[in-house]
């Protein structure tokens, strides 16, 4: 029997650690010892993974490729409904609350790349994939007569997006006026809206 793969593993661990680390203590001041003391390491033994904190961040930010796209891919693979898969992508796209620190970390990791996307085409491609990612829905229902898009599929999809993001940065920054649900209904308003679809609801 071969040697279980720790190298994964130990990736996703040091990861978590970063993600601990970054909800305690200033981003910009995060060096790689900092994570390898949180976890019980020597920094060589992080670097070996992760050869500075900009490609930890880097990774970490792409790490949203797992949760807000593969995991909600295979959500529109539970059910045939459209309104439902719209639905759960929505619910599943926003933080869980305010004291979500994988989406608080990811979003901050993001940030960490600047305001410069076009140098980063990695960071550049999160939105995009998810952003196609709800256009496949859209167009999908629409084809199978369960939508009636009042816009591009693509335009649809994209709104979606900044409302996602826009809203799920409030819940985490923990704005007293807007909450999960508040998030939740507001973007269901606007996905029927754009559908002409009446979407279940979903937590």
């Amino acid at each position: 029997m071969g040697r279980p793969n720790t190298q994964a593993q130990r990736r996703r661990d040091i990861m978590d650690a970063a993600i601990s680390l970054i909800e305690r203590h200033d981003l910009a001041a995060l060096k790689l010892a900092d994570v390898a003391a949180e976890i019980g390491l020597t920094t060589n033994a992080v670097r070996y993974y992760f050869r500075d904190m900009a490609q930890l961040l880097s990774e970490l930010a792409l790490r949203s490729d797992v949760r807000f796209y593969d995991e909600r891919r295979r959500l529109g693979e539970q059910t045939d409904d459209p309104a439902a898969q719209l639905a759960m992508t929505i619910a599943a796209g926003l933080p869980t609350g305010a004291d979500d620190a994988e989406w608080r970390a990811i979003w901050r990791a993001v940030l960490a790349a600047g305001f410069e996307l076009d140098q980063r085409r990695d960071v550049q491609g999160i939105y995009h994939r998810q952003v196609g990612l709800y256009a496949d829905l859209l167009e999908s229902g629409a084809a199978a007569g369960a939508f009636a898009l009042s816009a591009p599929a693509r335009d649809i999809a994209m709104t979606l997006m900044a409302m996602e993001d826009y809203l799920g940065y409030r819940i985490v920054a923990r704005d007293p006026q807007l909450d999960r649900a508040t998030a939740l209904r507001l973007m269901r308003q606007y996905a029927e809206s754009s559908t002409g679809a009446t979407l279940p609801d979903v937590d």
